[in-house]
């Protein structure tokens, strides 16, 4: 018997979330996956106390009641029951791990060393109590056969090893090692079809006991990178990260999860890669970001439609490899146009003849001439702009529009648009909102279902109208759903591009996918992109498009204004707004109600014991001053200030 397909199988978190150990030890849920491999004759599902797998015609209990965070996973569908069903080698039973329905989760290793496994899991019988542990895609043998045989229908917890002499386990004996500090794939195979998952644990102590649900697990997420935070040192810079060069047959490959360009030494001492560049005509400072490596200096070179521009050699340095101003090239007021041909040459270096360094390197900058040096020195540190007092508002001349999701499985635009209304009102600025259009994700995914998500377009439509109504101040505007009413969407943000010109330019926040912008500027008149400026602070909304990518957006001639990731100070934890929640003014607590209800929402977890209204910190940035010296990151002191001093106003 195959796998069924299921929402009950889509992850609810993505591969950039991580679960980070802390003092040596680190607790995940077992719903928590971010993939799920070697599925197609068994799938892992999701159980909780809404949701429930129907891929048999046998009854399936539910035993959400219990289980920590009221939910867990069963490798389904489960056909060898009792011992006396028929045992199918590499269909309901797996002796070799690796080898039926994986399930992966990444894990933050901060100490490297022998961690203990623990998992706690439900077992009715002798055929559903035993499963595999994999790390990155091996098998080590201390991983194989983790075995179940006390605490019948029941959660508990079990670290023993099934051997040929002890059935029911040896204890400590299931363990990985963990050479590295760092993200690590940590994988479950399906042993026996029927296993039922709540949670495992990570432990450096070998004598650890977990009790009942245990400590939390705490969804952490990806901490920019240092070539992320100095490209944001200067508002006005636009990047290559190595990620928009091509990859495949150039020499490279990707290294540090993705963030970094390297060479295998065994394969490769020469890599090189081509791509466009797409920003405007102009002279440019250029930054080269590379990566300093302990076993040798390796020579980088870059050119220009192939002409060579200049070479660059980071320092030695004393660690496996680092980053910062010794390791980053400088070419200044080097004249650019868009379409020329950008090529990174790499040749690896070694300091003995016998080790040689992989030739890292993460991307490069350009920013305005004169502006290269600053970038090239900036330490990537992320600063706390948090003020004490209220901030100034001196928005830019122009107009708004916001363009949000919300009905995509993140939640976070309800607490985005009700932070976002209230601040254009409190600052007086509501009459430069020209359009607003939420649920702009056209295509739904398997990770919400077609129920939830219409549910989500009501409660998009309910934030947008109430605070509108409550706040005062928006009698003009006109919330669209942009999905469905796309056609009237599109044509209220074209309008809105047509009006623009030199003095009043438009200010297009992307809160969401980008296939609306996208539209809209191809409905448009070409002649009026110039003033089109579009605020972007996620890469994963501009990759999100279903029909237009970022670099379409690019395209069509508007300014990107890329500012640093808003979760930063924007995605906090529920306490940090009791301030809302116990005020007296239904106004402030009607902003609070919307960021509580995205933290209860059933479609995804990862909302849990989080305030989130990242999307806001856009339209803050704006009201303060956007390219000229507007809060970058902003916080919900910022926020906080702005709506009190409003409402003790009134």
């Amino acid at each position: 018997m195959n796998a069924q397909t299921s929402e009950l199988t889509d992850p609810i978190i993505d591969e950039n979330n991580f679960f980070e150990s802390h003092n040596n030890t680190v607790a995940v849920e077992a719903e928590f996956f971010y993939r799920q491999t070697k599925d197609s004759l068994r799938n892992w599902y999701r159980f909780n106390k809404h949701g429930i797998a129907n891929t048999t015609n046998k009854k399936i209990e539910n035993h959400s009641y219990g289980a920590s965070n009221n939910g867990y996973t069963q490798v389904l569908p489960d056909t060898r029951i009792t011992h006396a069903d028929e045992l199918k080698h590499g269909e309901n039973f797996s002796n070799k791990p690796g080898e039926v329905a994986i399930v992966h989760y990444k894990v933050k290793i901060k100490e490297p060393g022998r961690y203990y496994v623990w998992v706690r899991a439900y077992s009715t019988g002798s055929e559903d109590n035993s499963i595999h542990i994999g790390l990155n895609g091996k098998w080590p043998e201390h991983g194989q056969r983790m075995q179940w045989c006390d605490g019948k229908n029941d959660w508990s917890w079990s670290n023993k090893q099934r051997t040929k002499e002890v059935h029911c386990g040896v204890p400590h004996e299931i363990y990985l090692d963990i050479a590295k500090s760092g993200i690590h794939d940590i994988q479950f195979s399906m042993r026996e079809d029927g296993f039922k998952f709540d949670k495992f644990i990570l432990t450096k102590d070998k004598d650890y006991q977990p009790e009942s649900k245990d400590k939390p697990a705490i969804i952490k997420w990806p901490e920019p990178t240092y070539y992320q935070l100095i490209s944001l040192s200067d508002i006005d810079s636009k990047t290559l990260p190595v990620a928009d060069f091509p990859m495949e047959n150039t020499g490279y490959y990707k290294d540090a999860g993705g963030q970094w360009f390297a060479i295998n030494p065994n394969k490769n001492r020469k890599a090189s890669t081509t791509t466009n560049f797409n920003f405007k005509d102009g002279a440019y400072d250029i930054v080269f970001v590379g990566v300093g490596e302990n076993d040798g200096q390796s020579k980088f070179t870059v050119l220009i439609n192939n002409k060579e521009l200049g070479s660059f050699t980071p320092s030695l340095t004393s660690k496996m490899f680092d980053e910062g101003e010794d390791f980053n090239g400088l070419w200044q007021n080097v004249s650019l146009k868009k379409g020329d041909k950008i090529t990174v040459q790499s040749t690896i270096g070694s300091a003995d003849g016998k080790e040689w360094a992989r030739a890292r390197w993460s991307g490069l900058i350009f920013t305005p001439v004169g502006k290269g040096e600053k970038v090239k020195k900036a330490d990537g540190t992320l600063q706390n702009t948090a003020v004490n007092s209220i901030p100034k508002v001196k928005p830019p001349k122009g107009r708004i529009a916001i363009i949000a999701d919300g009905n995509s499985p993140d939640p976070d635009d309800l607490g985005g648009t009700a932070v976002s209304l209230a601040l254009l009102r409190a600052t007086g600025f509501e009459d430069r909102l020209v359009h607003y259009s939420h649920s702009c994700d056209l295509i739904r995914v398997n990770r919400i279902s077609e129920r939830a998500e219409k549910e989500r377009h009501a409660m998009m439509q309910t934030v947008c109208d109430v605070t509108a109504r409550r706040w005062g101040g928006f009698d003009d505007i006109t919330f669209f759903d942009a999905k469905w009413q796309q056609e009237q969407t599109i044509n209220d943000l074209k309008n809105a591009i047509n009006a623009s010109s030199t003095n009043d330019p438009l200010w297009i926040v992307e809160a969401g996918e980008p296939d609306i912008i996208g539209y809209a500027l191809q409905a448009s008149k070409k002649s009026k992109h110039k003033y089109v400026k579009v605020i972007t602070h996620h890469p994963a909304n501009d990759d999100a498009g279903d029909f237009f990518s970022w670099q379409d957006i690019l395209d069509f001639g508007i300014d990107e204004i890329r500012i640093p990731d808003q979760n930063t100070h924007l995605k906090v934890a529920l306490p940090e707004w009791d301030w809302a929640k116990n005020h007296t003014d239904p106004r402030i607590q009607w902003v609070w109600l919307q960021g509580k209800i995205a933290e209860v929402d059933d479609v995804v977890k990862f909302q849990k014991g989080k305030w989130d209204c990242s999307d806001a910190g856009m339209v803050l940035y704006w009201l303060t001053g956007a390219t000229n010296g507007g809060l970058q990151l902003g916080t919900v002191e910022d926020v906080k200030n702005i709506l009190l001093s409003f409402i003790e106003k009134k």
